[in-house]
């Protein structure tokens, strides 16, 4: 890893806390959404009154629709998560982590509870239902330094988080070696040509075949490497910038933004906790601009904040395990590869973004990250 950066003071620095005016119910878009029969009577179950503002907070998952929401206590965050049979033992021990966190000093967006019996979640018609605190807060800005803090808050995460008294959690599949890839893979390619039938047959299973048997290769180094034999715990199990808030001010080099809250626990299940660090690597290290196309971001991370990362994260731990440096590159890969297909093969894209020249982007990312493993091994060293 030898490429170096300017930082940016703007690039990144949007507010969490610009969300349209909501016209309930005919919000744009493709998002779940709330009616709002169904807010009113949810409102109701928590002690809020004097409801003056419900705005749609359009972020996140759009199969979980949220809205903010002003009354005389203050401001409020309602998130409705999707149905699944095993919905409300997962949202169970979510907030089990989440409400063991806060109480060991954790920056967490507190939950409310509900007015009948002080219950972390509202249990309606087969639905969750979640009320919290609204936290003021933006994103990272692309600086070291605020890797750091990021690295720090994801060690504190997990050192108390090891003090947590689970039994067995709900089934919450990971991305190692996870069967759902593997599936999203034999969807793929009709994905994308449904989406865009101009994209060249041949280039695309191409790429398709390149990134699926670079997958399985990751996938055993990671067994090789010792994975067995790193202890599982609780984890945040979505650890990228999106669910940390930094204080809203302006950052400076001199003065870069301390972390004011973790948010979005719902992927919160027991791993290694290596799973949160290959996924703080590449979302913090990622080297992106939103103005060109995928194919044309940098191949590399960004080298001064992978390290700043792992810097922050090993000042709280102190405790790297000897096989967690040789698991690391394979398991980024591994997630990197993931976190790619496995929404292009529900619908074509990535995002915003056409579905072929983002894997185009993933697969040359793999390859740099199979280059510099060694490297990339080495920052757990004692």
């Amino acid at each position: 890893m030898t490429e170096e950066e300017g930082v940016s003071e703007t690039d990144g620095s949007e507010s969490l806390n610009d969300g349209t005016a909501v016209g309930l119910p005919n919000t744009s878009g493709d998002r779940s959404r709330f009616d709002p029969g169904e807010l009113r009577r949810v409102i109701a179950a928590f002690p809020l009154t004097g409801v003056r503002e419900i705005r749609e907070f359009p972020a996140g998952s759009r199969q979980a629709p949220k809205v903010r929401i002003v009354a005389n206590e203050g401001n409020f965050l309602l998130k409705r998560r999707m149905a699944r049979p095993d919905l409300v033992a997962r949202a169970t021990f979510n907030h089990q982590l989440q409400l063991h966190l806060e109480a060991h000093g954790v920056p967490v967006a507190r939950l409310v509870g509900t007015t009948d019996d002080n219950k972390s979640m509202l249990l309606e018609n087969g639905q969750v239902y979640e009320m919290f605190h609204w936290v003021e807060g933006r994103r990272m800005v692309k600086a070291a330094q605020e890797a750091v803090n990021a690295g720090r808050i994801l060690g504190r995460i997990h050192l108390a988080a090891r003090r947590l008294d689970w039994t067995e959690p709900p089934p919450s599949p990971g991305f190692h070696a996870a069967a759902h890839v593997n599936s999203a893979f034999e969807r793929l390619e009709a994905a994308i040509l449904g989406a865009d039938p101009d994209v060249d047959r041949s280039s695309l299973c191409e790429v398709v075949s390149r990134l699926a048997e670079r997958c399985r290769g990751a996938a055993e180094r990671v067994e090789a490497a010792g994975w067995a034999a790193l202890p599982a715990q609780p984890i945040h199990g979505d650890w990228h910038p999106g669910n940390v808030l930094f204080t809203p001010e302006k950052p400076t080099r001199r003065r870069p933004g301390a972390v004011r809250a973790v948010i979005d626990f719902d992927a919160s299940r027991v791993e290694p906790r290596l799973v949160d660090v290959a996924n703080g690597l590449l979302h913090f290290g990622m080297r992106s601009d939103r103005a060109v196309s995928p194919a044309a971001w940098p191949t590399s991370l960004s080298p001064r904040r992978v390290r700043a990362f792992v810097e922050g994260w090993k000042a709280v731990l102190h405790d790297p395990i000897a096989e967690e440096g040789e698991v690391l590159p394979a398991l980024m890969i591994e997630c990197l590869i993931a976190e790619s297909v496995v929404p292009i093969a529900r619908t074509g894209s990535f995002a915003t973004v056409p579905g072929f020249p983002f894997l185009e982007m993933v697969a040359k990312k793999a390859e740099w990250i199979d280059s510099v493993s060694s490297e990339i091994s080495g920052l757990l060293d004692a």
